[in-house]
């Protein structure tokens, strides 16, 4: 197996010790002060008593110590854990107890988690200080100063893993809200991040600016990517300020950005007449963790000419596995609304109701399936929930797509947002491709509610933002003239925004809560 991704950063701090790795405003970390903070880490894991195959769990903040964390762990055989920064105390101990794990390292207030919970400042681990990592030790009450090894110690102590072995845990929310810990093998991380650099096309002298959770799976992706392959990345810690985007662009000369669908947006409001002349600074923006809309293609290309807008599916069961170059399909009328391509060594399927694979096309879809060595190995102590998801030495989907005869994948929906209209299958997705062009509507999404009137089926009700109040009418006559018949949504909701999570992900089950709760008494703005 090739060097790990632990293993070629640190190889990297020997090879290239200057180069810049890790940034955040002031602080910059080269690729050789990164790697010897990472051995430090490791060290003192090793002092610590953590073996191989044992969890250690981190806060995930947006700093460089994250990286630093991180590269400790995986360096020292265990395994990565990460959990959100914002967590409570209790999702804290909830994880730890449900991953094993043996280490907490955290800047937590120690006296408010569980006395069970070993917990050290990562700080005083990960900042670089031999003396705060003895001191972090004898905390630990494992050790004391003399016991942490040498860097050349720790290099000569270590041990590769097998590719099969388990390097991290991602732990997500499921549709019933209980924790799913993705496991990612080895082999998967690396199949990953080889996907997110040939599938975007990062080049070792891109500096990409990363405005996003560090616990994510899509931010993770891109962080190995470039660590990887050389490149740097400089941290953000969210995009509520579109003024940081640009002091990060004057000061650090960033060339990429990854970002979410709904930030360009965002951006868009706060940047104004200056969006397009600051984000046509970079050389790509990439869009990860949703889809952007067709109206959103066709302007963000027309608009930044010499910056690649790039669109990547994916997963944590996966990583990104389906890439689409925005700006170069964005005039082609067959793949504009397509959501990718894989590249060659990952291989998708349309299966039918039976989980068998058929000859796809816009009038034969199905459930998306993949196989490759990207794959997760399955979800942590949960063995009938990874019996359901891999088969067959596939990743079973629940979204509904189809192929075109080019090879990209274009997506319905979720099996479950999928709408029965009179038996007509509707695509949520495609209802908003053509709403979201209605000028005067600024984000939309549609979900099928019980058809009252015949007691039968569903219908589409349209839930729409905009800056004024806009009747339903004109709506409905827009989306009737571009559409199908059994797509025009029957009612039309207007709200403030629309519900997202963290990740700034479209949250369909609260439009449907909203919808309950009497929010489509009438048509708001009729």
């Amino acid at each position: 197996m090739r060097e790990t991704f632990s293993e070629k950063v640190i190889a990297r701090g020997r090879e290239l010790p200057d180069r810049e790795a890790v940034i955040f405003r002031r602080e910059i970390l080269t690729y050789g002060t990164l790697a010897d903070r990472a051995l430090i880490a490791a060290g003192f894991l090793a002092a610590a008593g953590v073996k191989k195959g044992d969890r250690v769990l981190f806060s995930a903040v947006s700093k460089p110590e994250t990286v630093v964390a991180y590269l400790g762990v995986q360096y020292a055989g265990a395994v990565s854990v990460f959990i959100d920064k914002n967590s409570t105390m209790q999702h804290a101990a909830d994880i730890y107890d449900e991953a094993g794990a043996v280490l907490f390292l955290s800047d937590m207030k120690k006296a408010e988690l569980p006395g069970h919970i070993r917990c050290v400042s990562m700080k005083a681990v990960c900042r670089g200080s031999l003396e705060d990592a003895a001191h972090a030790l004898a905390d630990a009450g494992t050790g004391s100063a003399g016991s942490l090894p040498s860097a050349d110690e720790v290099v000569a102590a270590h041990m590769p893993p097998d590719p099969e072995d388990l390097s991290e845990i991602l732990f997500t929310t499921g549709t019933t809200g209980k924790p799913k810990g993705v496991m990612l093998s080895h082999r998967a991380v690396l199949s990953i991040l080889t996907h997110t650099k040939e599938g975007i096309g990062i080049r070792e002298d891109d500096r990409i600016l990363i405005p996003l959770p560090l616990h994510h799976s899509y931010s993770l992706r891109v962080l190995r990517a470039a660590l990887y392959g050389g490149s740097s990345v400089v941290l953000q810690n969210g995009l509520t300020f579109a003024r940081e985007i640009e002091q990060n662009l004057d000061s650090h000369s960033c060339t990429a950005i990854a970002v979410v669908p709904v930030s360009m947006e965002l951006l868009r409001a706060q940047m104004q007449d200056r969006f397009y002349e600051i984000m046509g600074r970079f050389r790509y923006i990439e869009v990860g963790a949703g889809s952007l809309t067709v109206e959103q293609r066709k302007r963000l290309s027309a608009n930044l000419p010499d910056t690649e807008i790039r669109n990547t599916w994916g997963s944590s069961e996966t990583g990104g596995a389906l890439f689409i170059n925005v700006s170069r399909e964005a005039d082609s009328p067959l793949h504009v609304t397509a959501i990718g391509k894989p590249l060659p060594d990952i291989r998708v399927y349309v299966l039918d109701e039976n989980d068998s694979p058929i000859e796809s096309s816009p009038e034969h879809t199905g459930r998306l399936a993949l196989s490759g060595e990207m794959l997760m190995s399955g979800y942590w102590n949960q063995p009938e929930l990874t019996a359901a998801a891999l088969k067959n030495g596939m990743l079973l989907t629940n979204d509904i797509v189809y192929a075109d005869e080019d090879g990209f994948i274009h997506m319905l929906g979720r099996s479950d947002d999928i709408i029965n209209v009179g038996g007509e299958k509707v695509s949520p997705l495609d209802v908003e491709n053509v709403a979201c062009e209605f000028p005067k509507i600024s984000e939309c999404a549609c979900i099928g509610v019980p058809d009252t009137e015949t007691g039968l089926g569903e219908v589409p009700v349209l839930f729409f933002a905009s800056e004024e109040a806009v009747p339903a009418g004109e709506i409905r006559a827009y989306i009737a003239a571009n559409t199908e018949k059994y797509n025009v949504p029957v009612h039309y909701v207007r709200i403030d925004a629309l519900p997202r999570n963290r990740m700034q992900k479209l949250d369909r089950k609260a439009l449907r809560s909203l919808w309950e709760e009497g929010a489509g008494d009438k048509d708001f703005g009729a």
